[in-house]
């Protein structure tokens, strides 16, 4: 199993049957996501990422890609920053099993706007670094707040290779 685990769905029990396949769930709930990313958003998905596209220069850049790619709908893009210190997570799984957890993940961290709750990142073990973001939906509407770990990889790429999303007040519906 990947690193990152939308630890929402193990606590609540939302999707983790879907989400993370072997991982048996008390509870699971249906839910669709509205509006489903377009079938050119997936076909794109099935592109090989170029070394040049995957990962960014800071983790800061890591986690403002990855929340630009989650407000258009880009599961190429979110792709492309979701990884480990051993590279893009997409280089690991299968095609549908990402594209399904990128779903979820959009899904959940779905935000009219968003920002970082405070300036500098806290210093993790490995070298990773965690972000506070808070999110808000149209019409001002409070999310929370969620972390986001970031690790950086061979060539000095960093990744987002985290998402605690047990503290965002809404999920798909």
């Amino acid at each position: 199993m990947e690193a990152l685990v939308v630890r929402y769905s193990l606590r609540k029990g939302i999707l983790c049957a879907t989400l993370l396949g072997s991982v048996a769930c008390k509870k699971t709930v249906e839910t669709t996501v509205a509006p489903a990313p377009s079938a050119a958003a997936s076909a794109a998905l099935a592109k090989p990422l170029e070394p040049g596209q995957i990962g960014a220069n800071s983790s800061r850049g890591a986690v403002v890609a990855f929340m630009d790619a989650v407000k258009v709908q880009d599961l190429r893009g979110m792709s492309a920053m979701w990884g480990n210190a051993d590279g893009p997570t997409a280089n690991r799984i299968k095609r549908d099993e990402l594209e399904k957890r990128l779903i979820v993940i959009q899904c959940l961290l779905a935000h009219e706007k968003w920002e970082f709750a405070e300036d500098n990142p806290r210093l993790s073990t490995g070298g990773r670094q965690e972000f506070i973001v808070s999110l808000q939906r149209k019409g001002a509407k409070d999310l929370g707040r969620t972390t986001f770990t970031t690790v950086a990889a061979s060539g000095a790429r960093w990744f987002v290779e985290d998402i605690s999303i047990g503290d965002i007040k809404e999920s798909c519906r």
